[in-house]
């Protein structure tokens, strides 16, 4: 396959230098080596941590971080898309400027299977933030914001009134010490 990537690149663009062994040679076939066998290389790699550190990087920085053309950026990215690796890409907001919030982790354990007909009751509630089903003694995870402990004592009142919800734990997070990205 590099070969044959080799002849294209020699048919289709001459090479600002005319020795085989030219930096811009190199990097071309580099990004023709795409792996088909769903493991990532080194390159895919280090795409994945500069996408990490800012989603928002155009196709020529990434290609000049990783020194590869911009093209050979796009077609990576193309395939960890279609692949499933990158699923997506977020925005990391600022913690809001309103009143200080209680955050709360809830360990629920459901009276009904599948957990999942339950769990789903819970989209778009707004105190709820994330929703994990869980395998082991807990089924499912909330984690929650809520104003102050009167209003989450309300949303546990709420949860318990779910058709299906069992016992609910829940722990008050003190302090967030690690954040990720």
């Amino acid at each position: 396959m590099v070969e044959e990537a080799w002849n294209l690149h020699r048919r289709r663009r001459p090479c600002h230098r005319q020795d085989a062994g030219c930096a811009c040679d190199r990097r071309f076939l580099e990004g023709c080596r795409l792996r088909n066998d769903g493991e990532l290389d080194a390159i895919d790699r280090r795409l994945l941590t500069l996408l990490q550190a800012d989603a928002r990087a155009s196709f020529t920085a990434l290609a000049r971080d990783a020194g590869l053309s911009r093209t050979a950026i796009q077609e990576r990215m193309a395939r960890l898309e279609r692949e499933g690796v990158i699923l997506g890409y977020s925005a990391r907001l600022a913690e809001r400027p309103k009143a200080p919030a209680i955050r709360a982790m809830l360990s629920l354990r459901i009276r009904t299977r599948p957990c999942a007909t339950v769990l789903d009751r819970f989209r778009g509630w707004p105190e709820v933030v994330a929703c994990y089903s869980l395998a082991g003694p807990v089924d499912a995870m909330l984690i929650v914001e809520t104003e102050d402990a009167a209003a989450l004592s309300r949303l546990v009142d709420r949860l318990s009134a779910v058709p299906g919800v069992g016992e609910i734990e829940t722990a008050p997070i003190l302090a967030q010490s690690v954040r990720a990205g």
